[in-house]
């Protein structure tokens, strides 16, 4: 009874840890993908434990993780019941399932779209490029293990079906397990795939992918709000209910980007039969494609849908080529692409019926032609394949590689130079010009034997033309024969049918003729039996039945069921056969799946005894693991606490040092509103000296320009002086004064002083002094100019300005 009870209790237990692991699983998937998306617009240090820097909003950043989260909690919280870990789970995977097909249709589909469509053939073409490598990790496709090739499942099993996991869970894990599924680090790098999907584009190109990616998230919207209003103008009550169920909003999306990834598979598939080429990649043979799909597949399907909706009258197709065909109102995105996914798959029906006519035309114009031959040999032309278009490509010989290593390997290399032998050089030369001559030989013989191979094959396809053409002339020549004689015997023919017709209307009348009578004779013969019955019956009044008629009657009755007894039983012994033959083939075939049962059972049990000893080993080494990651946590604990330590010191350091900056901070500011007061002071006294500087300089220039003015006054009136001293020397010549030479010393000032009377020498002297004093209150430059003019004693110089400026 306890071993039960445990059993349940570590049922219960695995189921939960199988959920919490399919929660943890599926919430880390979209975690991841949040951080990444968020990441696809910024530097790769966003996420640097280091050296983080924050993330830009132009991908949403932060706040549109915050806003997902959100998001998530409401769905959870909007579940029937929100703590049921499964349902929960079930809800975190097909969200998961959900994001992942979002992007894969946003980058696959519509990304490349508009970079074709707009002519962006260089971003177009480096998208293609990546999504081979970096979509497939992203989605749930199969991943062989590299040890599958030994345990495969059994063929027609899917190997992400719960039923196959059931039955054969060691070979599906292999199966499905990723390429080394043992191994611990087997996550996928989210970041690295989705960042691979859009490297090497410009600025530009990533706005335009981050407008896909928006553009499709308000898709995803209006899918649901078109589901949600069908089913409000259904007459269900119970649908708007459904639909507002998280997990049946997941399915639905899902639903329909997977029918959405099957109409663009089938639609570049449609395009590549119907253009007749590899690949769509260039502008011309998109535009030839959308006008093909427009009026091929699209109208046709608007149009079923405008039927449906009963709006065909309103809905028109389009006038041009390239005029845009609009959907009919009321129409759903999910309507659109099935009608559309219905039209690609009737035309690519059509399109395989048509080559399988092909084929068998072929095949029967090939036996009509071996029936027709008249050789005795074997029908070959039945047995050969269809001939196969050779490609003819050269090897590329390693002439260049080979010469550069053969003479590298004898060389002696300095710090600006490289030096060969001229004996090693020499031999790698012979060696190359060898070489060439056997690459210029094989080339020779390839060519030659392949343009024989094509000269032979043209001379048989002549031949064969001949032959079809002397067979035609000789079939034209029979047919010609042959159609005279059908001619000639349709004729005949026509003939004989006249003749038949007309023997046969000559033999029915002859016939009528002799059968008139005999049945006249007979009616007769009945009417006269009958009467004499019923005169028989009244004469003798007989009341005897007819029933030796009635038992005649019954024994043919009885005759027939007996045959159809008969014939049942037959039928019978023949089921009985048939279900005994049918029981020993059952039997036989459950005996052999008996026998493959009870191998398999066997090596499972096998399988399954090496599962708990790859278990148990792995429990021991977890274990040890696990003790090691206890004593490596202890140590990060002490290391912890001494970096707390170390930090608490560090803070009180920086409180301390932020507070001494403050105070220098301070004492900078009161220095420098000091210093900017001195400044402003120096400079109103600058400007005041540079006043006083200028108004100096204004002076200076005034006095130089007055003194130029008095020296050309002064020299005006020298000579004025001078030509009254000439008559004064004249008149005191007459009188009899000084000497000439006296005179001459004392030059004209002295002459001005001798013209005066003598008596003048010691009373006048004192008029010349007061004078002299006046003159230079009046005019102070006067001494000055005098003085420079000519340096003579102070009496003297009063004597001169008297003389001078008599004015004054």
């Amino acid at each position: 009874m306890v071993f039960f009870v445990h059993l349940s209790c570590l049922q219960a237990a695995l189921r939960a840890l199988h959920l919490s692991l399919e929660i943890v699983g599926a919430f880390h998937d979209v975690v991841s993908y949040l951080l990444a998306f968020a990441q696809l617009g910024n530097s790769p240090n966003s996420f640097c434990a280091l050296n983080p820097e924050p993330l830009t909003p132009d991908w949403g950043g932060t706040e549109r993780i915050g806003n997902e989260l959100l998001e998530i909690q409401k769905m959870i919280d909007s579940l029937q019941n929100p703590l049921d870990p499964s349902e929960v789970a079930q809800l975190l995977a097909a969200h998961r399932e959900v994001m992942f097909l979002q992007f894969d249709a946003a980058i696959r589909h519509r990304l490349r779209e508009t970079f074709l469509s707009s002519g962006n053939v260089s971003a177009y073409q480096n998208v293609t490029d990546r999504i081979s490598h970096a979509l497939p990790p992203l989605s749930n496709s199969v991943i062989q293990s590299a040890f599958s090739s030994q345990l495969r499942l059994p063929q027609f099993l899917d190997p992400q079906s719960c039923r196959t996991l059931m039955h054969f869970p060691w070979r599906t894990f292999l199966m499905d397990g990723g390429l080394f599924p043992v191994t611990i680090n087997n996550s996928i790098n989210v970041n690295y795939n989705m960042q691979l999907c859009l490297c090497n584009l410009s600025d530009a190109d990533r706005r335009v992918a981050h407008g896909e990616l928006t553009a499709m998230q308000f898709l995803m919207e209006d899918v649901l709000q078109n589901c949600y209003s069908c089913a409000n103008s259904g007459e269900s009550g119970d649908c708007p209910a459904l639909f507002l169920d998280p997990v049946l909003s997941c399915n639905l999306l899902r639903s329909f980007l997977i029918l959405w990834k099957q109409l663009e598979m089938l639609k570049a598939e449609w395009g590549r039969l119907k253009l007749r080429t590899e690949d769509i990649n260039t502008v011309p043979l998109y535009k030839e494609f959308c006008e093909q799909y427009g009026t091929d597949i699209l109208h046709p399907a608007m149009k079923a849908i405008a039927r449906q909706v009963g709006t065909e009258e309103d809905f028109g197709g389009p006038v041009t080529s390239t005029q845009r065909i609009l959907p009919p109102k009321g129409a759903s995105e999910i309507e659109m692409k099935v009608y559309q996914l219905r039209k690609l798959l009737e035309s690519l029906e059509i399109h395989m019926i048509h080559d399988v006519q092909k084929k068998i035309k072929l095949e029967m114009t090939l036996v009509t032609s071996e029936r027709a031959r008249q050789e005795s040999s074997l029908p070959t032309e039945l047995w050969k394949h269809r001939v196969m278009q050779e490609n003819f490509s050269v090897v590329r010989p390693q002439i260049v590689e080979t010469f550069v290593q053969s003479l590298m390997e004898n060389y002696q290399e300095s710090d600006t130079e490289v030096t060969f032998k001229k004996s090693h050089l020499q031999q790698c030369l012979t060696v190359l010009g060898c070489d060439i001559m056997a690459r210029e030989r094989s080339n020779f013989e390839t060519y030659s034997m392949f343009y024989e191979n094509i000269l032979q094959q043209l001379h048989h396809l002549l031949y064969q033309k001949e032959q079809v053409c002397s067979d035609r002339q000789h079939i034209a020549g029979l047919s010609h024969g042959m159609i005279m004689e059908i001619t000639a015997l349709r004729a005949q023919v026509a003939d004989l049918e006249e003749e038949n017709l007309s023997l046969k209307e000559k033999i029915r009348k002859e016939v009528r003729d002799e059968y008139e009578s005999l049945v006249g004779f007979c009616f007769e013969v009945r009417r006269e039996g009958v009467g004499n019955m019923i005169d028989l019956k009244k004469k003798f009044g007989s009341s005897e039945n007819n029933g030796d008629l009635k038992e005649y009657l019954s024994k043919e009755q009885l005759q027939l069921l007996q045959d159809e007894n008969i014939r049942l039983s037959k039928l019978v012994c023949k089921l009985k056969a048939l279900n005994h033959w049918k029981q020993t083939t059952q039997k036989a075939r459950l005996s052999a799946k008996l026998r493959d049962a009870e191998k398999e059972a066997i090596q499972n049990k096998k399988e399954c005894l090496n599962a708990k000893m790859m278990a148990e080993q792995e429990v021991t080494s977890f274990e040890g693991q696990l003790t090691s990651i206890r004593k490596a946590l202890v140590k990060s604990q002490a290391d912890n606490d001494k970096l707390k330590k170390l930090l608490h010191k560090q803070k009180q350091m920086l409180l301390e040092m932020g507070h001494q900056m403050t105070q220098e901070a301070r004492k900078r500011e009161i220095l420098s509103a000091m210093k900017a007061e001195n400044v402003e002071k120096m400079l109103e006294e600058m400007e005041e000296k540079e006043q006083r500087l200028e108004c100096l300089t204004k002076g200076a220039e005034k006095s130089s320009k007055i003194g130029q003015l008095q020296q050309k006054r002064v020299k005006k009136e020298m000579q004025e002086v001078n030509s009254k001293y000439g008559h004064q020397v004249k008149w005191g010549e007459g009188q009899g004064g000084l000497h000439w030479g006296s005179v001459s010393l004392l030059g004209p000032l002295g002459l001005e002083c001798l013209a005066l009377p003598c008596d003048i020498s010691q009373a006048g002297l004192s008029y010349l002094c007061a004078s002299a004093a006046e003159l230079i209150n009046c005019c102070p430059f006067a001494l000055s100019t005098v003085r420079a003019i000519n340096p003579l004693p102070l009496p003297l110089c009063f004597a001169y300005i008297t003389l001078v400026f008599p004015r004054f």
